[in-house]
């Protein structure tokens, strides 16, 4: 999988400090019920044994082999002030106002 980080979500992204050994985990599961859509959340997370590493610009990102079947080959992630992270493919946008979670204490 690539992920393409747009300028707006990098200069987002570069203010987060991140401790060693985090990233940005990308979980997104298939949901289908009178529509169909794919339910994505980002967290500031530690890599966990079942995950795909990317690394983007300096940014790794764990993606649960599962969170995979759910998302296409390649992905965009942009930022828009007020309304958050946005997620798209070129194909389709998978939704805007994504916020990133913080770490668990």
């Amino acid at each position: 999988m690539k992920i393409e980080i747009k300028e707006a979500a990098m200069n987002e992204l570069s203010k987060i400090q991140f401790e060693n050994g985090e990233g940005i985990r990308i979980l997104a599961e298939f949901v289908g019920t009178c529509s169909i859509a794919t339910d994505i959340q980002l967290q500031i997370e530690e890599k966990q044994a079942e995950d795909e590493v990317i690394s983007e610009n300096g940014i790794n990102f764990f993606v649960p082999k599962i969170s995979l079947e759910s998302l296409p080959g390649k992905i965009l992630l942009d930022f828009k002030q007020g309304l958050g992270y946005k997620i798209s493919s070129p194909e389709e946008t998978f939704g805007y106002n994504f916020k990133l979670k913080p770490r668990n204490p």
